[in-house]
């Protein structure tokens, strides 16, 4: 009983990722290659699947292996997820919220986390990891 009046009080997932999407031109991290915040812009007015994530918002990060960010503008594939949903790859108290809305689009999708992990610090690129899911997931050709 108890449980069923926290989940009425909990937002809908939708409404969670709304906000985080919102919030994201607030925490953009500046990149060495001089990131091109229109286009960021115009990446968040439409919905994603997590291959284009990965082709389009992983070109704003260099990317690294066996952690999220290296807090210079690397981030492993969970962290350009995470940072499509509003994280600035720095601030500890926001991952776990980003993290969160980048596990709800990835079980959506039908992706696993652990998949995506292991292919990236396997030494897979992001593009090549979205190739990979083009073609193995056909779930993620629909939107988040």
């Amino acid at each position: 009983m108890a449980q069923q009046q926290l989940l009425k009080q909990e937002p809908s997932v939708s409404q969670i990722l709304r906000t985080y999407k919102k919030q994201l031109t607030q925490n953009i991290e500046p990149h060495p290659q001089g990131s091109n915040i229109s286009t960021m812009n115009q990446q968040l007015n439409q919905e994603s699947s997590i291959p284009q994530i990965l082709r389009t918002y992983g070109k704003q990060f260099r990317q690294i292996r066996k952690q999220y960010t290296d807090g210079l503008g690397g981030r492993c594939v969970m962290g350009v997820i995470m940072s499509y949903y509003g994280w600035n790859g720095k601030c500890i108290s926001t991952a776990e919220r980003r993290l969160y809305a980048a596990l709800v689009a990835l079980r959506r999708a039908g992706i696993s986390k652990e998949l995506l992990i292991e292919l990236n610090d396997s030494g897979a690129t992001f593009e090549e990891i979205a190739d990979y899911l083009d073609r193995n997931h056909g779930m993620t050709n629909s939107k988040i």
